[in-house]
């Protein structure tokens, strides 16, 4: 018998949003990561998921709107374990699903060990009998397709909800590493603050987060200039209803601070790498992945910065879930990632 013996789940458990994949069926799930709970009394569950998410910023004073998941690790285990659970009965369609499948779940290559305990715990309480850990870069060049099983370096660039991964991967195990706790959750607040400054409208972060998706882009050309949105708020003065125009532009000026950051951070985890992993990158190229690689624009700066062609899956927020799912289903590729450290038992 090998690693695992009946079918396989892959869970990523990201601050922004819990994916789920299965064997032979694929992306089953995409749900926020929140939690609606009475604030005096957190056993008493509301709502979890996209539920819990549609009272973003309209929860009654009695009521508290919670992420267990912070900076890409557990923060509650036990608000952790029942967004798993819940959203896990939700995917599979049975109570207690993760009993009877092997299970593979991210964890960030900054993990502290505190916070991979807390995530084994939070495992474990879910009902998991044969669970694994995978890091989140390797999972994701997994599920995008990435070959890294050879002695040439591969350079991954993760940006989730959260945390920004930079890993160089080789020989099946990560030769270099480095994780900003920083993602595209950064752009919906910096898209808040602009807003509040430049227009003195105060906007919700389910608002940011639509401008962000609708409006930004990383590139600063091809501006519609006379392109107008009509954005409802309330004003920063007078506490009042408003309404203001919006422009791509101005979402544009409000996110790039985040980009050139994030860009910055890649730039030196490149710089720092080693000669020889480095000219095999140059070679081979920079893998973009995870949600944030969708902003518009984002591969091409980087690329643009650092001189090195950028790829992007075609689906890079679901390129975690899918490795994830494929580890859990190929004991040999198991095996191999268990070898290296990449991949562990808890």
């Amino acid at each position: 018998m090998g690693v695992f013996s009946s079918g396989g789940v892959g869970l990523d458990l990201g601050s922004a949003n819990v994916t789920i994949c299965l064997e032979n069926e694929g992306i089953v799930l995409r749900e926020p990561s929140y939690v609606l709970t009475l604030r005096d009394d957190r056993n008493e569950v509301l709502a979890v998921g996209r539920d819990a998410r549609q009272m973003l910023g309209r929860t009654p004073k009695d009521v508290a709107l919670l992420s267990p998941v912070a900076d890409g690790a557990v923060a509650d285990v036990e608000l952790s374990t029942l967004l798993m659970t819940t959203l896990s009965e939700k995917a599979l369609g049975r109570r207690r699903p993760l009993e009877r499948n092997r299970l593979v779940v991210s964890a960030s290559l900054g993990a502290t060990r505190v916070e991979q305990n807390a995530l084994s715990a939070a495992v474990h309480a879910a009902g998991a009998k044969r669970a694994y850990t995978l890091r989140s870069a390797v999972a994701a060049a997994t599920g995008a397709g990435i070959p890294f099983a050879e002695p040439k370096g591969v350079m991954v660039v993760l940006i989730g909800g959260s945390t920004t991964e930079v890993a160089v991967l080789s020989m099946n195990g990560i030769a270099a590493a480095r994780t900003v706790r920083t993602g595209s959750l950064a752009f919906d607040e910096a898209i808040i603050r602009h807003i509040r400054r430049e227009k003195g409208l105060i906007i919700g972060q389910r608002t940011a987060e639509d401008l962000k998706i609708d409006l930004g882009s990383a590139k600063d050309i091809g501006f519609v200039e006379n392109e107008e949105v009509s954005l409802r708020g309330r004003d920063a003065r007078s506490g009042k209803p408003a309404t203001v125009s919006v422009t791509a532009r101005d979402i544009h000026n409000a996110i790039m601070p985040c980009v050139d950051m994030m860009v910055e951070n890649i730039r030196e985890a490149f710089e720092n790498t080693p000669e020889e992993l480095a000219s095999d990158i140059l070679e081979r190229g920079i893998y973009l992945s995870g949600g944030g690689a969708l902003l518009d624009g984002l591969n091409k700066k980087l690329g643009d910065t650092l001189g090195i062609a950028v790829t992007v899956s075609a689906t890079p927020q679901d390129d975690v879930a899918r490795g994830l799912c494929m580890t859990a289903s190929d004991d040999r590729l198991a095996q191999n990632l268990m070898q290296t450290g990449c991949m562990n038992e808890v």
